[in-house]
């Protein structure tokens, strides 16, 4: 039975990751959109607003590696 249930967790797991992948990039595009939103309004250009939107998220895929890892370590 605890095989079974193993399994079972794992395979939900695996269909729940994708799940939160995609929250977690939809999560951060929205963040960003909002930081460049906010530096055009500052009176930035577009390729400057993004830029500097960036550098304060601080890399969008490293910030997604580092809550999939912080995520692992929970399970």
């Amino acid at each position: 039975m605890r095989t079974l249930r193993g399994w079972l967790k794992r395979l939900t797991g695996f269909f729940r990751k994708d799940h939160r992948d995609r929250d977690l990039s939809a999560e951060m595009e929205t963040h960003l959109a909002m930081h460049v939103e906010d530096n055009l309004r500052a009176g930035m250009t577009q390729q400057s607003a993004k830029r500097e939107a960036l550098m304060k998220l601080g890399g969008v895929e490293q910030t997604k590696e580092l809550y999939r890892e912080r995520q692992s370590a929970r399970s």
